[in-house]
């Protein structure tokens, strides 16, 4: 069977086009250099290099310094979400981690809780029904503090009258114990 001129034909022309695609990708400039800036010593540990041998005394220094406190001033940073963007939020105080996350969680709660309220408001018209809400709970759970206080106060006021009273009379038993030490006593001086 004789093959067509046709397919021979259309094999020419399709290798040509991609051997003429292939020389031009080659001869294109890069579209990106990379270009080493730093020219110091690696920053990789070298996984043949030896470690030196520590005595027993530097492995106890380095014991006792990890085994210490860190007392750095060192703002803490903690990343957290609050209304669907993330935050990072900083204490330089004895505020830890936990304590933070605890109060952005309470933040977006309260946020959550304005937004699903009201739905059709911008987002800093509902941070600033949020405060709102926040200050209206804070209020009220100072005047409960408040209240809980004096109630405190009165009961240990009481508390202590009643010690009071309870000291200055004795109880049946204190009045058969002395009746029968002075009874005793009586016995023996005579």
């Amino acid at each position: 069977m004789k093959k067509s001129n046709t397919s021979n034909m259309f094999q020419r022309y399709s290798e040509a086009s991609t051997r003429k695609r292939r020389l031009a990708k080659d001869d294109l400039p890069l579209m990106a250099t990379y270009e080493q800036r730093y020219k110091g010593p690696s920053m990789a540990r070298e996984f043949t290099e030896q470690k030196p041998l520590q005595t027993l005394d530097e492995k106890i220094e380095a014991r006792k310094t990890l085994s210490m406190p860190k007392t750095d001033d060192a703002p803490k940073r903690v990343s957290v979400e609050i209304g669907g963007h993330n935050y990072l939020l900083g204490s330089t105080d004895n505020m830890s981690e936990a304590r933070i996350r605890r109060v952005a969680n309470t933040v977006n709660s309260i946020l959550g809780d304005a937004k699903e309220s009201n739905p059709g408001l911008m987002t800093n018209k509902i941070t600033t029904l949020a405060l709102l809400d926040a200050c209206d709970k804070l209020i009220t759970l100072q005047d409960e503090n408040s209240n809980m206080k004096t109630e405190l106060m009165y009961l240990q006021q009481k508390l202590s009258l009643e010690e009071k009273a309870h000291i200055s009379e004795p109880t049946p038993m204190e009045q058969l114990a002395s009746e029968i030490e002075e009874r005793t006593e009586g016995k023996k001086s005579t």
